[in-house]
């Protein structure tokens, strides 16, 4: 068995095994929903979006999903086993919908995981939905599980190691430029503020002339 995650970066989603009847497509995000779907993951709560009328009707007509709870309205649809969940890989990494997909899909027992769709670049919102991801991953490859990730996507890029990445000569030129394009940022923000500032005296320079022509000449 193999198991298809998917998110919805456009880098690498539609390149999903979506024609190999080897791989369950397991997918989440209303980005998805003009794609093949086995099953279908809707986490958050389903009052938070009420108001995506279509969105919603969608996931009604899905032959399988998982939502936070069982509701009447979704006859299809069942309640992701949280408190297993959280029972055997603790509660600390349930970041993202991705999260909550990979550890149920490592219950599968799956050969291959793969990761489409899913690049949680490394930002500061996404930086700790990218450590839960990894969690998982570690935690699949544990268990001998194959982790695949198309190259267009670098969701399997190890965290740069903490102290040690210091050693890397690409490490220390990279801080140099972001640090050389932070000063100059902040010179040119300086400069702009400066500039509004001369632009807001010479508009009331100008008002004033304008009010001395159409009141005294």
């Amino acid at each position: 068995m193999k198991i298809a995650l998917l998110g919805s970066a456009p880098s690498s989603r539609d390149l999903a095994p979506f024609n190999n009847p080897d791989w369950e497509i397991w997918s989440c995000s209303p980005s998805n929903m003009d794609i093949r779907s086995d099953v279908f993951f809707e986490i958050h709560s389903l009052d938070m979006i009420a108001d995506q009328a279509l969105f919603l009707a969608w996931v009604k007509s899905q032959k399988k999903s998982y939502l936070q709870k069982l509701d009447p309205r979704f006859p299809n649809a069942l309640a992701y086993p949280l408190d297993e969940m959280v029972a055997k890989y603790g509660g600390y990494f349930f970041t993202s919908s991705v999260s909550y997909m990979f550890a149920l899909a490592i219950e599968q027992k799956p050969t291959h995981i793969g990761l489409w769709g899913i690049d949680m670049c490394a930002t500061e919102e996404y930086n700790s939905q990218r450590a839960g991801c990894h969690y998982f991953v570690q935690k699949a490859r544990d268990l001998g599980i194959e982790i695949v990730a198309p190259v267009e996507s670098d969701i399997l890029a190890p965290t740069p190691m903490y102290g040690f990445c210091g050693q890397s000569p690409m490490y220390r030129r990279l801080i140099a430029r972001r640090d050389e394009l932070r000063s100059r940022f902040n010179t040119m923000q300086q400069q702009k503020a400066a500039m509004h500032d001369d632009a807001m005296a010479l508009s009331g320079a100008l008002d004033d002339i304008d009010y001395m022509l159409n009141t005294w000449v």
